[in-house]
């Protein structure tokens, strides 16, 4: 009788503790789970480094190559994309004056694409509508609320920029640690998990298995998406290809569309203002080159490393994306992979050994 209330005194105190210590590491949960992520893409790089170099300085430089290769060119990416941004609510602002407004609406009569699919009197009416007080007054409502967002957003910006520097430093701290003494930290963690060996393997290999085929068929696919549209938008004569590049990595974690989000209206805006060659041009290099990358490509790979059905890995990453945020895109097939791998072992472990047990029985 002692013996268990200590066992349940001891655990229950275990629990609280552990949850003082979620508590505090809660505000470094993502750039930690971020860590724990890129240790596993990295680790077989790290085993073949660390036969050569060390396990410190294998670490050592994959934490700087993290940090040259991925944290610096996303970080000007992204700069570059804020800059275009305000130059492109700049360019919308100059819009609302009267000689560049008039300048606009005198051209657009002599649009070779508006003549084509509409007659004189939809081009009159359509004008006199953009000549409305009306129409003034819902531009300038839409950028007075647009200008707000901004003003906040410039006033958060200091703020965000120190705290992203902090997770930055957090992030490769983590990451340098995992890589150096992960193994030690695993098997220390293993020995108080109530599971056979094979079982706690076939769960880590599960979790690997999902990230690395996440990296690729996700991240990796919206990476290249991002460039093709790049060059893409290039090609068209657009003046804010990194912006829309920027927008087109980003959309295409968002299904059902994906990057079409993106390329299509940019697409009709080239008709719209460049001409139909160039707009032709938009479509069928939306449609053969940017989507067919993520129609095609990224399900195989995915199925590759996830074997769960389409429509569940669907809703993973839709739902790890909308709960967790970014960091969701991993841990969504990671929780419904994990959880395949579990109900696989409590029937190989728990309901075929009550089957055999009844066998003999009978």
């Amino acid at each position: 009788m002692r013996e268990k209330v200590f066992l349940y005194f001891l655990l229950s105190l275990t629990g609280f503790f552990v949850a003082l210590a979620f508590l505090m590491l809660s505000p470094f949960l993502k750039p930690i789970l971020w860590a724990i992520i890129f240790s596993l893409i990295l680790y077989p790089v790290h085993l073949m480094f660390s036969r050569k170099l060390g396990n410190t300085l294998s670490a050592l430089l994959l934490t700087l190559g993290v940090l040259l290769l991925v944290v610096l060119p996303f970080s000007l990416v992204f700069a570059l994309a804020v800059r275009q941004s305000v130059d492109l609510f700049q360019l919308a602002l100059r819009f609302t004056q009267e000689g560049v407004r008039a300048e606009f609406l005198q051209q657009l009569p002599n649009n070779p694409l508006l003549r084509r699919f509409f007659t004189e009197e939809d081009i009159r009416g359509f004008l006199a509508y953009l000549q409305s007080e009306e129409f003034k007054n819902l531009v300038l409502s839409g950028l007075r609320d647009l200008a707000q967002r901004g003003l906040n957003l410039v006033a958060s910006l200091l703020p965000a920029v120190g705290l992203f520097f902090f997770k930055t430093f957090i992030f490769l701290l983590t990451l340098f640690f995992i890589l150096r003494d992960g193994k030690r930290f695993l098997n220390f963690g293993r020995r108080f998990l109530p599971m056979h060996g094979e079982d706690v393997e076939q769960v880590f290999l599960t979790i690997y298995k999902t990230v690395i085929a996440t990296v690729y068929g996700s991240i990796g696919v919206g990476v290249v998406q991002g460039l093709v549209g790049f060059v893409g938008y290039k090609l068209a004569g657009m003046n804010y290809a990194v912006l829309l590049g920027t927008a087109t990595f980003l959309a295409s974690f968002v299904p059902p569309f994906g990057a079409s989000f993106v390329w299509v209206p940019v697409a009709l805006y080239v008709l719209a203002t460049k001409g139909t060659y160039k707009g032709a041009f938009m479509f069928l290099y939306g449609m053969l080159v940017i989507s067919t990358i993520d129609n095609l490509v990224r399900p195989i790979i995915m199925k590759m490393g996830i074997r769960v059905p389409y429509i569940v890995l669907f809703f993973s990453i839709v739902g790890g994306l909308l709960t967790f945020g970014f960091v969701g895109i991993f841990l969504g097939p990671i929780i419904f992979t994990t959880l395949f791998t579990l109900a696989l072992i409590y029937e190989r472990r728990i309901l075929k050994e009550e089957d055999l047990t009844q066998d003999r029985a009978s």
